[in-house]
């Protein structure tokens, strides 16, 4: 059973620094969300993240430019979309509730996670 334990704690270790390096290359406020922040991740996970800035494009063209390393997975919000979706319990709610704050560059991720967590 502790082999087990090594192999997932090695596995999320791993996401966890795919998703950190991630962070570093994208804008604002970045979330890791899903199964790895949840702690129900298996070995076909892919690493979810949920960026949080001041895109003026529109969703698709968001992130067109930006690294993304083959695994990771994001979600690009504006702040005022982020905000919206928290105060309406919309399903990224409880992902931004559950999340691992990666980077905070607007300064608004405990007002989502606050947020976030009075949704039931």
């Amino acid at each position: 059973m502790e082999g087990v334990f090594r192999f997932r704690e090695a596995l999320r270790a791993r996401a966890l620094a795919l998703a950190k390096a991630a962070a570093e290359a994208l804008p604002g406020t970045v979330f890791l969300v899903g199964s790895f922040a949840r702690g129900d991740f298996s070995e076909d996970s892919d690493v979810d993240l949920l960026v949080v800035a001041e895109f003026s494009e529109p969703p698709h063209r968001r992130l067109l430019d930006a690294d993304i390393p083959p695994g990771v997975e994001v979600i690009a919000l504006t702040t005022r979309e982020a905000l919206r979706a928290v105060e309406r319990c919309y399903p990224i709610a409880r992902d931004v509730a559950l999340g691992v704050v990666l980077r905070d560059g607007l300064g608004i991720a405990e007002r989502l996670v606050e947020l976030a967590r009075r949704c039931k």
